[in-house]
């Protein structure tokens, strides 16, 4: 399940998400040190990650107006427990930096193949 949480948050997850329609693919930065492998990544870390991913996708909840179950977490706790980890996915290299760059790629409403077909999101298959 962790690997299939990054590539869609994913993938990263990404991260995990609620109600679509209100996507922002502007940019913009979760605050969590840039450089820090997910895997390395404190709970509160997984937190603020989480919030910052799930806000640009419409929030924590139901998906109305997506077809898809990507990034459907209930609350933050939820993804929190779900995310990559040191333990459950020792091969996974990626750095927020790279999770947020796949983050901004998606659309309003991602699908797993808009995740597959995202370069950004590309270094975050092994998570």
């Amino acid at each position: 399940m962790e690997s299939v949480l990054v590539v869609v948050v994913l993938l990263a997850l990404a991260a995990n998400l609620g109600a679509c329609g209100s996507g922002d693919s502007t940019g913009g930065t979760s605050g969590v040190s840039a450089s820090k492998q997910l895997v390395s990544l404190t709970d509160a870390e997984k937190g603020q990650l989480c919030d910052w991913s799930v806000a640009k996708f419409g929030g924590y909840g139901t998906r109305s107006g997506c077809t898809s179950p990507l990034f459907s977490y209930p609350d933050q706790a939820a993804y929190v427990a779900d995310a990559p980890s040191a333990t459950t996915t020792p091969s996974c290299q990626a750095t927020v930096a790279q999770m947020e760059a796949c983050v901004n790629s998606l659309p309003a409403c991602p699908t797993l193949t808009d995740v597959g077909s995202s370069s950004q999101c590309a270094a975050l298959t092994p998570c």
